[in-house]
């Protein structure tokens, strides 16, 4: 805070967010930040073959796709008591892991895909998103 010539404290102004539009904004800007890391890391294991290539970009589409899921789980209440938004928390942590577990099960176990490049993707997407938080605030 600054005081002016008088000694009245002179305030900035703060200009407002709404803090769900601001949430899904960044959340929006976060999956995509997401899917082009792991479109890069495909990219580099597409010359190992294409089958590398698209293990990693299912690695990382199955971690974004994960976070868009958790942040509509997160956002569908809008403005809401505390309780409600805490089990929203809860319910899409909830829904990211059961997505996680059945599509990498899906990844592994009946598409065949090579465990190398798809883990490499789940990886670098999940390092994009912890770069994402910090980036885009």
């Amino acid at each position: 805070m600054r005081r002016g010539r008088l000694g009245i404290a002179i305030l900035k102004p703060n200009p407002m967010r709404n803090s769900i539009a601001h949430g899904r904004r960044n959340a929006v800007r976060i999956v995509i930040f997401q899917l082009g890391i792991a479109g890069l890391v495909g990219l580099g294991f597409c010359a190992q073959g294409w089958q590398s290539g698209m293990a990693a970009w299912y690695g990382g589409g199955v971690i974004a796709a994960g976070n868009a899921l958790f942040a509509w789980r997160l956002y569908a209440d809008g403005i809401a008591p505390t309780r409600r938004i805490a089990r929203a928390v809860y319910a899409a942590e909830v829904l990211k892991w059961v997505w996680l577990v059945l599509a990498l099960y899906l990844g592994l176990a009946i598409f065949g895909l090579a465990p190398l490049p798809l883990i490499v993707g789940v990886l670098a997407a999940q390092v994009a998103f912890w770069a994402a938080v910090g980036i885009f605030r």
